[in-house]
């Protein structure tokens, strides 16, 4: 009996294999475990079975096992029974894989869809239609391909058999074009067909005829087809009753639902429907193996080693990719082409945030590095494959999968009542803190950086928690935490509907049977998602949480219990974290109520809350509104002590009330007290004013101009200076003048704007002038209290700078224009200083519009300015000025400027 026990969890264990990899955790130890016996034992079974020829062995340390049967069904034939290591059997399986194993995802996602992909095409004798259904991009096309490759080696087709694609889209105004081209034509049949036409469907006898876009199939071609599926036969156009026959099997693949789009009569002869997952729903390892494999593609497009940083990498890979694989590697080819345009000559080609240029670096800036998948450097070579990169998982995979079916088993024993839910509590916090401490014990783990950083995050949010649960969670625990949010998207699950369904059901469990660990998860994952936006599903909520169960953290209470009921998004919330904080414990529980909550939600509420504490000694309920003083009889039948509840609570009412409870003060007590010394107060107070200095902006267009104007010197103007910058109403500012209250709430140093309000005291700056002339004489008079001239210089460049990126947003297309505006700049410093002047603000302006025209112009490869001067003066060494202060821009843009355009630069600053 005992190696019929050990064969059996053999075959039972490697069933739940998804991929080679996971054979890592068949050891001896492992099956030892599950069958209750000891290890010799089991590795005398073993070993006998290896004899009969029924196990594989891997001789890695420890020894993995498989049973031979299952893992022919499930992989490939193996063409011996012991491998040196797990590399050399995952080397023979890619010797040995069929078409369909070059789909990414074959093995995880679209494992039963292939699946039922070869049930169809099998079936005798000309298999049976099926459709592939999916958005743009998911590899529909690409399935269909394979599809007819598997066909090809499997002799279920003939090695010449055809494999004709039918685009419906191109047809769709021309439903009989379609239909004559689909079925063919006779001689005569129609003006124009001036011989027999053999349709596709003919064409495609012997092998597969594929119709992509097939939403576009008019009804009477979809008649026309079932008629076709369900006899064979078809006819031609225009040729009587003349039946002609096609073997043929039949793909079909659209991007429209299939209940909505097509005849019921046509679905019914299409059995089979296979859905495609769109990219962003994939597993976590599949999206790493589509980014791997792009790059793949362009080494050995572009026949050059590919070096890609981890900072790209890891940002493809949390990228939201809207057009699926189709994008994805678009995007990887665009960012290999201009890194590839730049290093022609180069062996290798480094493609890192520093190299892909200006026009896709934006773009990646913008994705949240949500999680990373390498922290290193990755190299693609012409010769590399996949299954290079497959091999590089952490034991953490293997660590989690056999967590994940432990945790299931229980979920099903609690299910068949043959556990309670305290031995259920007690089980998975041991088996998820063994998970935990493994994933902190393992060597060499906290030489990396980047996971240094995640544990200095995860302290300080567990830090930020201890106020206000007055829990002390550090050390290992921390480092456990840290961990697990740093590898979690290493783990490989591939789990049915049924145990994830489980997974959720766990997690649920432990929220209705906890009460601080569920609390101070919840409160850890909205910092988390704050702090790092992580993504986080059921089961990573349910290790988290079983790891907090696990470490018993605990707090003291008083013998009553006390709670806060507020409306709002987290008023409760935060009047109770104030007032613990302040009392230096844990007094108060809060409920966060929605604004439109109903009574029987509080009475809801109300009752968990009443499950999960022991209210015997009283239950104080401070609330925010009288219609929820009617909770006393709605709960009196339900607690076995009194209920104390006190109206229009406040950080100060929490306060009181929660001094009351610490002292042990009988709850009638509370009561009493409570009433009288919560009356409110009030104080008034006016406050004096210190004039603060003002501009006013006006504009007799509008308040709209004026606010631009408002904009652009609050931009422009240090916030040291202690100015304020305010838009007024041109004719409101005529009408009342000095009467405005702002020039009685402020000390008003100037107006700037289109039009003079001719204000009796207060200088008014036109913008034409202050943008166009000498500005620093004109800034010195806004701002009479500013004596440092250097400041006067700053505030004027920076007025400048300002003024032209507003011009150029609308201008500059492709350009970073912050980016641009700070080049020019350092540009016009050094020309100054070499050539010994001073530009005026008009010839500054003109210069950060010009030069950022000039080089989108030139990254553009349009032609180049033509322009001779009209002047014969000798220019040379005014041209060298501007060519050597030029020189950082054409080096970071990778641009020249040729003769006409420099001639063009010289007249705007020495003949102006």
């Amino acid at each position: 009996m005992g190696i019929h026990s050990v064969e059996k969890t053999l075959i039972a264990e490697t069933q739940k294999i998804n991929e080679l990899a996971d054979l890592q955790r068949l050891t001896t130890a492992f099956l030892a475990r599950r069958v209750k016996l000891s290890r010799n034992t089991v590795s005398q079974y073993l070993n006998e079975l290896l004899k009969q020829e029924k196990v594989i062995q891997i001789k890695s340390r420890p020894t993995n096992f498989a049973d031979r049967a299952t893992f022919c069904e499930h992989f490939f034939t193996p063409k011996q029974n012991v491998y040196a290591s797990l590399p050399e059997l995952i080397h023979e399986q890619h010797n040995n894989t069929n078409a369909f194993e070059t789909f990414i995802g074959s093995q995880q996602s679209m494992k039963e869809g292939i699946d039922r992909i070869i049930t169809a095409v099998s079936y005798p004798p000309n298999g049976l239609p099926f459709v592939l259904s999916g958005n743009t991009g998911v590899g529909k096309s690409y399935l269909a391909k394979l599809t007819y490759q598997y066909c090809i080696e499997s002799g279920i087709l003939d090695a010449k058999a055809p494999f004709i694609v039918l685009n419906c889209a191109q047809y769709y105004h021309n439903p009989e074009l379609l239909s004559s081209n689909l079925f063919g034509y006779a001689k005569g049949s129609f003006t124009g067909a001036t011989t027999d036409f053999k349709g596709m469907l003919e064409s495609a006898d012997g092998g597969i005829l594929f119709l992509d876009e097939c939403h576009r199939l008019d009804p009477e071609s979809q008649e026309k087809l079932f008629s076709f599926m369900d006899t064979g036969t078809f006819q031609r156009m225009g040729e009587g009753n003349v039946l002609r026959h096609s073997n043929v099997r039949l793909i079909f693949a659209t991007t429209e639902n299939l209940e909505e789009t097509f005849l019921q009569t046509f679905m019914r002869r299409i059995p089979i429907a296979i859905t495609v997952p769109d990219l962003n729903n994939r597993s976590k390892s599949e999206l790493k193996q589509h980014i791997y494999k792009a790059f793949i593609v362009e080494s050995q497009r572009l026949n050059k080693t590919l070096e890609v940083s981890p900072w790209v990498i890891n940002r493809l890979y949390n990228f939201n990719y809207k057009n699926n694989v189709g994008e994805l590697k678009t995007t990887v080819r665009i960012l290999c082409a201009r890194v590839f345009s730049k290093a022609r000559q180069k062996a290798t080609i480094h493609i890192t945030s520093e190299t892909i240029g200006n026009g896709f670096l934006p773009e990646l800036l913008a994705v949240n590095e949500q999680e990373a998948i390498t922290q290193d450097t990755v190299t693609f070579t012409p010769t590399s494959t996949l299954a290079d990169y497959e091999l590089q998982l952490h034991d953490d995979n293997r660590l989690i999968n056999e967590l994940v079916a432990r945790l299931i088993q229980l979920e099903t024993s609690y299910q068949n009542k043959t556990i309670t839910i305290l031995t259920l509590k007690q089980h998975i916090a041991r088996e998820v803190g063994a998970l935990m401490d493994q994933l902190v014990h393992q060597d060499g783990r906290f030489e990396n950086e980047a996971l240094k950083y995640m544990i200095s995050v995860i302290q300080q949010l567990f830090d930020y928690l201890d106020t206000s649960f007055f829990v002390n969670i550090k050390g290992n625990a921390i480092v456990a935490i840290a961990n697990f949010m740093y590898r979690k998207q290493d783990f490989n699950l591939s789990l049915t509907t049924s145990n994830q369904n489980k997974i959720s059901h766990l997690l649920e469990l432990l929220k209705e049977n906890t009460v601080l660990e569920y609390q101070l998860l919840k409160s850890f994952l909205d910092l988390i998602k704050t702090k790092l936006d992580f993504k986080m599903d059921d089961l990573d909520k349910l290790l988290l949480l079983s790891y907090l169960l696990s470490l018993g953290v605990d707090y003291q209470r008083s013998g009553k219990q006390a709670i806060i009921l507020a409306h709002g998004f987290s008023t409760a919330s935060s009047i109770a974290d104030v007032a613990n904080q302040f009392l230096n414990g844990k007094i108060f529980d809060a409920f966060d109520m929605p604004l439109s909550v109903s009574t029987s939600q509080v009475k809801e509420f109300m009752l968990r809350y009443l499950k999960k504490y022991d209210c015997s000694k009283g239950l104080i309920i401070l609330v925010d509104m009288g219609s929820l003083m009617v909770l006393p009889d709605i709960l009196k039948d339900l607690i076995p002590g009194p209920i104390l509840i006190v109206n229009n609570v406040s950080t100060q009412a929490a306060l009181y009330v929660g001094e009351m409870i610490q002292q042990d003060m009988a709850i009638d007590e509370i009561g009493r007290k409570v009433q009288p010394k919560l009356l409110p107060k009030y104080q008034l107070t006016y406050p004096i004013l210190e004039k603060r200095p003002m501009i006013i902006t006006t504009c007799h267009t509008g308040i709209g101009a004026a606010k631009q104007i408002q904009t652009l010197l609050t931009k422009s103007i240090p916030k040291k200076l202690g100015y304020q910058f305010e838009s007024v109403d041109f004719a409101y500012l005529k009408k009342y003048g000095t009467d405005s209250p702002i020039f009685n709430q402020y000390d008003v140093k100037a107006i700037v704007g289109t039009n003079d309000p001719k204000l009796a005291g207060f200088p008014f700056i036109s913008l034409e002038n202050l943008v166009s002339n000498d500005g620093t004489k004109i800034i010195q008079q806004i701002f009479p209290t500013v004596q440092d001239p250097d400041m006067i210089t700053y505030i004027n460049d920076h007025l400048i700078q300002n003024f032209s990126i507003e011009r150029l947003l609308s201008a500059v297309t492709i350009l970073d224009v912050k980016k641009v505006i700070n080049s020019v700049g350092e540009m016009i410093e050094h020309l100054e200083e070499s050539a010994q002047i001073k530009l005026a603000n008009s010839q500054r302006a003109t210069l950060y519009v010009h030069i950022s025209a000039l080089i989108e112009r030139l990254i553009r490869n349009d032609p180049p300015l033509t322009y001779t001067p009209d002047d014969t003066i000798d220019r040379t060494q005014g041209l060298n000025q501007i060519k050597r202060a030029l020189a950082d821009i054409e080096s970071a843009y990778g641009v020249k400027v040729d003769t006409g355009e420099l001639n063009y630069l010289y007249d705007i600053i020495f003949q102006s």
